[in-house]
């Protein structure tokens, strides 16, 4: 009896059956198109598909492979590479992806204290996640920088739940907060004393703290992003030291063969940030750095 396909690798289009070693070529072919200037404005170009298809074409004769399967394959990898980038950008330090597991790999304390913050990252404890950094060098500056990025109201919605921050905790502060103003609460006692008045009064001075309060997060938020768009766009044309020594600080902080690879190069093209990096603490320097690239 043969093998039933799992749905995982199958087009959406087709039943055309992906092989990690035809992964593995899609994503190089898509890697290198963008590499030579295919990928206008973040969108793979025509001659981009085509070149890729004749590529899988002649690699694999034996396969029926199209523009259609190339464009639906890559959007499944492009979706499942998301699920998981999104939560391991936010990787503490001791995580890394091993290119023989192929799955994350962390010390028990790490991955306890991660899926703490991060209940999701369970599912991905013992769950290979091929290709990894082929995907990342295709998607990650997209998703730090515009597709699947966090907005405001999705950072708003992560820290609450990380600190533990209840709608109703928050009620009550501003309870608080309109009983020193001298504002009546509305409540559903059917004795209160509290006037119609009293009751509009208070539902409008609740308004105005809430909006007060989402703007205030929404400025730090926009804050964070422009400051680090600054750090990016502050080039210098001259190294503040030897390259040579630059690789050192970095192979230092025992990254990822491919971080190791990205964070070289974006320090030695951005003094100012090289600056800020080595000015942090070592211990906490790796995360740092890490933070930054994931903005970039």
């Amino acid at each position: 009896m043969a093998k039933k396909r799992s749905a995982s690798n199958m087009t959406q289009s087709a039943s055309l059956f992906w092989t990690e070693d035809m992964d593995q070529i899609l994503i190089n072919a898509f890697i290198h198109e963008q590499s030579i200037g295919n990928r206008p404005n973040g969108t793979f170009s025509t001659q981009a598909y085509d070149n890729i298809v004749k590529e899988l074409q002649e690699a694999f004769p034996e396969k029926s492979v199209d523009k259609d399967k190339v464009k639906n394959r890559i959007k499944y990898l492009k979706k499942g590479f998301g699920s998981c980038y999104d939560i391991f950008k936010n990787a503490i330090s001791g995580f890394s992806w091993s290119p023989h597991t192929k799955m994350w790999d962390a010390e028990p304390g790490a991955w306890a204290s991660f899926i703490q913050a991060y209940p999701q990252a369970k599912d991905w404890m013992n769950k290979p996640v091929p290709h990894y950094e082929s995907l990342k060098q295709l998607f990650g500056k997209d998703r730090a920088n515009g597709d699947g990025a966090e907005t405001p109201t999705e950072m708003r919605q992560r820290l609450s739940q990380q600190r533990g921050v209840a709608e109703g905790d928050i009620n009550a502060d501003i309870d608080r907060m309109a009983t020193q103003n001298g504002t009546t609460r509305e409540t559903d006692n059917e004795n209160t004393n509290s006037s119609p008045e009293a009751n509009k009064k208070y539902k409008t001075y609740k308004e105005e703290v809430q909006e007060k309060l989402l703007k205030g997060i929404e400025c730090v938020s926009d804050a964070i992003t422009k400051s680090t768009d600054a750090l990016v766009k502050a080039h210098t044309a001259k190294l503040s030291m030897p390259a040579k020594k630059i690789y050192q600080h970095v192979n230092e902080l025992g990254l990822d063969p491919m971080d190791k690879k990205i964070a070289y190069r974006f320090l030695t093209e951005n003094a100012n940030v090289l600056e800020m990096v080595l000015g942090y603490p070592f211990e906490e320097r790796k995360e740092y750095l890490m933070d930054i690239l994931s903005r970039y």
